[in-house]
């Protein structure tokens, strides 16, 4: 392999590193979620700490900027927190599958 070669494969690898680190950043993005005036992210650590206290009439949690948060509703915060979880997911499965036919 001469140096050309070596350095346009050198690129195309940083260039699909950039472009899925990127579709992950965006897909993390679409996980912020709002509810009772407060922000959340719908991770797997947010959905198993409400999936566990789901049973509570009540819960406190903290947001993501660590403020409490008083939840009257932990079932549908769990509903809303999975579908988000899952249309970033779904849209970051998407993008990486294009990422890899390149």
């Amino acid at each position: 392999m001469d140096i050309r070669s070596l350095r346009e494969q050198s690129d195309l690898s940083f260039n699909r590193a950039t472009a899925k680190q990127n579709a992950l950043e965006k897909a993390r993005s679409r996980q912020i979620v709002t509810y009772n005036s407060h922000i959340f992210r719908a991770d797997a650590e947010t959905i198993n700490l409400i999936s566990v206290l789901k049973q509570q009439s009540t819960v406190f949690i903290l947001d993501v900027n660590q403020n409490p948060c008083e939840i009257n509703n932990p079932r549908e915060l769990l509903d809303l927190l999975i579908t988000r979880n899952q249309e970033a997911l779904n849209q970051y499965h998407q993008l990486y599958q294009q990422l890899k036919q390149r």
